[in-house]
């Protein structure tokens, strides 16, 4: 199937830039026509730049995501702050709320406070956010609530069907990912991709973070999309080539 569209993969991060053009050519072979590259520090998006600068299948986003919040000095997050404002930056993020349980917790007052900021400048510059969710469906939701003004994805969801309905009154999109959708042995994952609207999905990769464990010991990059492609078009009964119709629009509606 040609013409799918990978909405976040970390292609600029230490464990795939170095293998990128290699990873580049599976995800073509696999039928990926997009790669919205996710950059997670101001060195990563500038691999990025260079890469979209090459080739016409990547876009870049950029955030600070809540788990790299306490190892950012702060003249960091000023070069991240301008670094949004670039107009080769197409998103903020992945930015977000995670509580999950770590062996360095930040700050859940932190993490409010960093992803609020981060929104605020989204909303100025008009750019849609990419929103990163663990174990923090409630503070999330109210957060993007009273804040967010620009459109936004919910990547690598795995909130339920409940959350999905209350940020999909908020304007957001839906995004599966191999782990939360391929491995998921809950039956409220399989009716969320089966239930979602089909002008608000998207898929993804999240590569190389939350491999299949298909692939253990294997690269995990932007081709793992075409399974999740194949899962969801069997669980809501369509063609995998309607399915990527979809998901191609609503990405293009976004980022355009």
């Amino acid at each position: 199937m040609r013409g799918m569209i990978d909405s976040h993969a970390h292609l600029c991060g230490k464990e795939l830039f170095p293998g990128w053009r290699e990873i580049a050519q599976q995800a073509r072979q696999a039928g990926i026509e997009k790669i919205m590259i996710i950059c997670r520090t101001v060195e990563e998006a500038k691999r990025a730049f260079d890469l979209a600068g090459q080739d016409s299948m990547f876009d870049v986003a950029a955030g600070l995501h809540p788990n790299d919040i306490l190892d950012t000095p702060f003249e960091e997050w000023a070069r991240f702050m301008d670094l949004f404002r670039d107009p080769r930056v197409k998103a903020v993020g992945e930015i977000g709320i995670d509580y999950s349980f770590y062996e360095t917790v930040v700050p859940q007052v932190l993490q409010k406070e960093v992803f609020i900021r981060q929104i605020d400048l989204a909303n100025e510059l008009n750019k849609p956010v990419i929103v990163h969710m663990r174990h923090a469906a409630e503070d999330t939701r109210r957060y993007i609530k009273c804040h967010l003004k620009a459109p936004g994805i919910m990547h690598g969801y795995s909130g339920g069907g409940k959350a999905m309905g209350e940020f999909l009154e908020l304007g957001m999109y839906i995004s599966f990912s191999p782990a939360a959708i391929l491995e998921s042995e809950q039956d409220d994952a399989r009716s969320v991709a089966a239930k979602v609207p089909l002008d608000r999905i998207l898929v993804e990769s999240n590569a190389p973070f939350r491999a299949p464990t298909s692939m253990t010991g294997k690269v995990h990059g932007p081709e793992t999309v075409a399974g999740v492609m194949d899962y969801i078009s069997r669980v809501r009964g369509i063609s995998v080539e309607d399915l990527s119709r979809a998901v191609y629009a609503n990405y293009k509606r976004l980022f355009s």
